[in-house]
């Protein structure tokens, strides 16, 4: 296999907002290919510094792609038409973005909001409409732009709207653009589906980010995960998209609060030599 591997931004900081660029050299001496960055933090910067974080990615031969979790008040499958209009200009924003900093994939909860809920199933069917009818908009911008919408399959206490891969298949097929793909996550796959190798393997060639992860969330090789599985279902599909590793570890700010991160799951001292035993333990699943 030779697909990036990457992680996520979260493995690193406290706060979603804080500065990345230091991220860059530093993942780039772990071992990885990629760094799945925070979609807001872009947002925040001007032409120049967007500029300066492409540069520093292109000279330590890093790849980018970003990582979006609308918040409530920017769902587009809210029955509120501003809440939804907020959420279509953010994703709007984020497409002209990507092309300035070269990054061509941002994959998350894009379709709805990160620890939305609802009161009632009977609701979910007029959100789904909603969520379909303003990415259906967002996907026009997406292909003008040349950049691709990852939907995350993500569990049912963090969203209600596509928690398997059958529903994210449907989402897809009721949007109907080529710029929208799906995104599995290992730690979410562990809580729905019935089962990680069927799931991979109805996704096909519409799975365009993945996810790894233990099933409580360590670095991969420090749990139960079955990876062997999992890596033959993507070797099966041809799997071409980018691997990242999304461990949470680390209790804490907004960050630990944010995943429910209220205990010492491991042994931080040696924090970054874990990351590197995991990057070899990936890499040889990689062969």
């Amino acid at each position: 296999m030779n697909n990036l591997l990457g992680i996520h931004y979260g493995s690193f900081v406290s706060n979603w907002d804080e500065d990345q660029y230091h991220l860059i050299p530093k993942v780039k001496e772990l071992g990885f290919d990629l760094l799945e960055f925070g979609a807001p933090w872009l947002l925040t910067l001007d032409d120049k510094s967007i500029a300066k974080f492409r540069k520093a990615a292109d000279d330590n031969n890093i790849q980018l792609a970003m990582s979006l979790g609308l918040s409530v008040d920017q769902d587009i499958s809210s029955e509120d038409p501003v809440i939804r209009e907020t959420g279509l200009e953010l994703l709007i924003k984020l497409a002209v973005a990507m092309s300035k900093v070269g990054a061509k994939v941002c994959s998350g909860i894009v379709h709805g909001a990160w620890n939305g809920k609802i009161k009632e199933y009977k609701e979910k069917a007029s959100r789904w409409d909603n969520s379909v009818r303003t990415m259906k908009e967002a996907c026009k911008v997406f292909s003008s732009e040349g950049v691709v919408f990852n939907v995350e399959v993500v569990n049912r206490f963090e969203n209600f709207l596509v928690n398997n891969c059958s529903e994210a298949i449907k989402y897809l097929d009721d949007v109907n653009s080529p710029t929208l793909g799906i995104h599995l996550d290992t730690f979410h796959m562990n809580i729905e589906e019935d089962s990680f190798v069927e799931a991979i393997i109805s996704a096909g060639d519409r799975l365009k980010h993945f996810h790894i992860g233990e099933n409580n969330r360590k670095f991969p090789g420090m749990g139960m995960m079955p990876w062997k599985e999992i890596f033959a279902a993507l070797n099966a599909i041809s799997y071409q998209g980018a691997i990242a590793m999304e461990p949470f570890v680390r209790p804490g700010g907004e960050v630990g609060s944010a995943v429910s991160l209220y205990r010492e799951l491991m042994e931080l001292s040696n924090y970054d030599n874990d990351i590197r035993r995991s990057v070899a333990f990936v890499r040889g699943l990689m062969v």
